[in-house]
């Protein structure tokens, strides 16, 4: 099973990101500058993830 999925975004030329997200199978302790989204099943996460991946285009 997929138990956790990351990404960071970051614009051209800058040194530091402006988006911290971590996609996880239950849950997971905060992470420091990150959102966590988290989710009961691995279908729901896979879904969301590639959901959110074409809104934001990553």
């Amino acid at each position: 099973p997929v138990i956790a999925i990351a990404a960071v975004a970051l614009r051209q030329g800058a040194r530091e990101p402006f988006l911290r997200v971590v996609f996880t199978l239950r849950s997971c302790a905060p992470l420091r500058g990150a959102t966590v989204r988290s989710f009961d099943s691995e279908k729901d996460l896979l879904q969301v993830r590639g959901f959110w991946g074409e809104k934001h285009k990553f």
